[in-house]
C-alpha cells in the first residue's frame, strides 16, 4: 500500500521545520512540573509554562520551544504540532500505514535510522510511536514522532533534540503527548 501523497508532504514538513528550530547540548534532567495549555480549533495540548509558542498560520502547526539552559545553549528543544486532513484513502488505521511512514521519513531524511516503534493510546485513540536517530548536517539528532488519526484529520506530535538529550525529557515530553486531545 503506497502512503498517500498528502501524508509524505506532512512528514516531509515536519522534519524540515524540527531540524531548523533545532536542539540544545545539555545533559542535565529536564523535568516540567508547571504546564500551560495550548488550544485552536483542531487540538488542544499542555506545554511548559516557561516554552516559547510559536504559529504558523501557513500550515497550522505549532511548536513550543525550550527556553535556553545557559549562555552557551543557541538552539533549543522543541515539540512540534502538526495536522493535516487525509485522503478517503489514508482513514485506516495507522499500523497499516507504519512501514509506509518509516519509508518516506527515511527518504526525506537520509542519515535518520528508526530506533524503535510502539502502539499507544492517547486520551483513547489508537497511535504509532516513532524513535528515529541519526545524523543530519553534521548534528546528532533524535526524533521522537507520535502519529495520531481521527476521521478526516491526522496529527504528528513530534521532538526534536540533539542525541543523547532525549531521556533528559522523556518525562517531559511524556507529559505533552498524553495531553493532547482533539476538539473537532
Amino acid at each position: 500500500m503506497k502512503i498517500p501523497r498528502h501524508l509524505r508532504i506532512w512528514i516531509h514538513c515536519f522534519f524540515v521545520v524540527s531540524f531548523l528550530l533545532g536542539c540544545s547540548q545539555t545533559n542535565e534532567t529536564v523535568e516540567a512540573t508547571e504546564f500551560k495549555e495550548y488550544r485552536n480549533n483542531k487540538f488542544s495540548i499542555s506545554y511548559p509554562f516557561d516554552w516559547a509558542v510559536v504559529e504558523d498560520s501557513n500550515d497550522g502547526s505549532v511548536a513550543f520551544n525550550s527556553p535556553k539552559e545557559s549562555d552557551e545553549d543557541f538552539i533549543s528543544e522543541h515539540i512540534m504540532v502538526m495536522s493535516t486532513t487525509l485522503p478517503d484513502e489514508a482513514r485506516a488505521p495507522m499500523e497499516t500505514y507504519k512501514n509506509e511512514i518509516i519509508e518516506t521519513m527515511k527518504k526525506r531524511s537520509p542519515g535518520l535510522e528508526v530506533q524503535n516503534t510502539s502502539n499507544l493510546t492517547v486520551n483513547g485513540l489508537s497511535a504509532l510511536e516513532i524513535l528515529l536517530k541519526g545524523k543530519r548536517d553534521n548534528v546528532n539528532i533524535a526524533l521522537r514522532l507520535t502519529v495520531v488519526a481521527k476521521g478526516k484529520t491526522g496529527y504528528v506530535i513530534g521532538f526534536a533534540c540533539q542525541d543523547g538529550d532525549l531521556d533528559k525529557y522523556a518525562s517531559t515530553i511524556d507529559k505533552v503527548t498524553n495531553s493532547f486531545k482533539i476538539l473537532e
